[in-house]
């Protein structure tokens, strides 16, 4: 059996899910709880500087949905099939789309602000995703996905006491399909025998919460009703509709063999592209902020600190990796980051790899691909 550690403070909030996980499967782990004195002399040792982080024999990943992906295989609580574990992810991130939402008006310094946030969060974003998550849980017999339990279920569930200090309030009170989906996880012996016996705490973060947003774009009804939670990109297979760009990505990339050989690699490709997401939703609210002055504060922090962190560490990655991000061999990472790449240059209004050859070999080895050249050759002409 593997030797787990997670690592993470003494809350509940991003690591409650990984806790959750490694309990239902009965898979011993070291809770390590870290202080905020312990913190400043470990962060250099922590991938990215940032935690949650498990630890599997030794090896130290981070990102929390891509943790607890690989756990939930770990525990069999993944989908039977390629088709079912989409399912799972795409309300996975949806869940998580949720939590960033509510999480950017929490977490906003400026009580004026704030107070705006405040009335469209509780007016329009909270009831918009409780009411869909309720309806997928009533259609599921109440669960999140494929209608059975699944990580979803434990996700969310796990998630649900940050999400409810965040809004100061119970979530799920009037939404009794998500109710029955809570109950259903804390009635697994294994799941009550870890709330038992975990540790008390706070369910706050002692540190500012990096600002992400959902990007303003103006919706026709008839589209709005016609796609899974009113939103774009959406793929179809064969008839079904579904969303969620990085759920979609990840079950492309498994039909054309770029998902890894195994769950440890795929949890580590699964890392470097939330790490990527995150860089370009720490882009977004900066490049979408609607209030000039605001903006312009942000940029400063954005151009002298953000940037420059995220795309040093990635491009000493690709340099470990000889040209690709993870693996030191193509994924769909690699294809993930080269794609994106032309939208984040957009909102940056730079050149973000000109001084970052490792990360251009990243995209150069990409763009060389001829079925990609095919389709750059054949795309419509495009302002972003």
């Amino acid at each position: 059996m593997p030797d787990y550690k997670v690592y993470y403070f003494n809350v509940k909030a991003l690591g409650e899910p990984l806790r959750f996980l490694l309990s239902y499967g009965n898979l011993p782990f070291d809770d390590v709880r870290i202080t905020r004195e312990e913190w400043p002399a470990l962060k250099p040792t922590m991938p990215m500087g940032q935690m949650p982080v498990l630890e599997v024999d030794g090896k130290k990943v981070h990102q929390s949905v891509a943790m607890s992906r690989y756990l939930a295989n770990q525990v069999g609580l993944a989908g039977a099939d390629d088709w079912e574990n989409l399912m799972i992810d795409t309300v996975v991130d949806t869940v998580n789309d949720f939590r960033l939402k509510i999480a950017v008006v929490s977490y906003e310094p400026d009580d004026d602000i704030k107070d705006k946030k405040l009335v469209t969060l509780n007016t329009e974003v909270i009831p918009f995703y409780l009411e869909k998550l309720d309806d997928i849980a009533r259609e599921n017999n109440g669960h999140l996905a494929n209608s059975k339990l699944s990580w979803a279920d434990i996700y969310f569930t796990a998630i649900l006491d940050y999400l409810n200090y965040m809004t100061k309030s119970d979530l799920v009170a009037n939404h009794p399909n998500l109710q029955k989906v809570v109950d259903n996880v804390t009635s697994i012996e294994s799941i009550r025998n870890w709330i038992d016996k975990r540790p008390k705490t706070e369910i706050f973060l002692f540190f500012s919460f990096p600002s992400v947003c959902p990007l303003p774009v103006q919706w026709s009804v008839f589209l709005f009703l016609a796609m899974p939670m009113g939103q774009m990109p959406v793929l179809e297979v064969d008839g079904k509709r579904v969303h969620q760009s990085l759920a979609m990505c990840r079950y492309v990339a498994k039909q054309i063999n770029l998902a890894g050989d195994n769950p440890l690699e795929a949890l580590q490709i699964d890392a470097i592209v939330d790490t990527i997401n995150d860089f370009r939703l720490k882009i977004a609210i900066v490049a979408y902020e609607p209030d000039d002055m605001v903006k312009e504060k942000k940029m400063v922090t954005l151009n002298n600190e953000v940037i420059p962190f995220y795309l040093t560490k990635l491009n000493v990655i690709a340099k470990e990796n000889n040209g690709h991000l993870v693996l030191g061999k193509p994924t769909w990472a690699d294809v993930y980051f080269a794609g994106i790449l032309d939208y984040l240059n957009y909102l940056t209004k730079t050149n973000l790899l000109e001084n970052f050859p490792n990360l251009q070999d990243v995209v150069n080895k990409v763009l060389d691909n001829e079925n990609i050249k095919a389709y750059i050759a054949k795309r419509p002409i495009t302002e972003v």
